[in-house]
């Protein structure tokens, strides 16, 4: 009986050890969603914002140029990010003192590069499953949040 119950054991813990490097080999694709777009940088970039503007309560922040910003530091290809806030969604999350903590990832970027064959790609962190993590008003928020950008972004990557 007592070497069923270490060998239950020992199955218990290698599974676990194999779902943890399921989960830590598959984690990065699947928090962080990349699209190719059919545009030109400077065009994917212009039509994201103009997309992300077309939203209910979107704005656009910002426009981050790395390219120029790391020049001194090294030549890149084109690389950028489109940084949004939404105000209706924000307001829901910060309301709750123990929900604050998520301001870490406000406000969200959406980030729009080249790699060095041309080929321009939009990047965006999966605030669903990030906000499913957490639960609760954050996880309720971030569906939401997840969905309209999915849906913004897409009409900018379609063809």
């Amino acid at each position: 009986m007592k070497k069923s119950v270490l060998q239950a054991v020992g199955w218990v813990v290698v599974g676990m050890a194999l779902m943890g490097l399921i989960v830590w080999f598959a984690m990065p694709s699947m928090m962080l969603v990349k699209h190719k777009s059919s545009r030109s940088y400077e065009e994917t970039i212009t039509v994201l914002s103009e997309a992300i503007k077309s939203k209910q309560d979107w704005q656009v922040l910002n426009v981050n140029d790395y390219q120029k910003s790391a020049a001194a530091f090294g030549k890149l290809e084109r690389v950028g990010s489109v940084t949004i806030c939404n105000p209706r969604y924000a307001s829901r999350i910060l309301a709750n003192d123990t929900d604050r903590g998520v301001t870490a990832f406000m406000p969200l970027g959406i980030g729009v590069y080249e790699d060095k064959a041309g080929q321009v790609y939009v990047s965006q962190l999966n605030v669903g499953l990030l906000g499913m993590m957490f639960g609760g008003t954050i996880a309720d928020v971030m569906g939401s949040v997840g969905k309209e950008l999915d849906g913004a972004v897409a009409s900018v990557v379609a063809k």
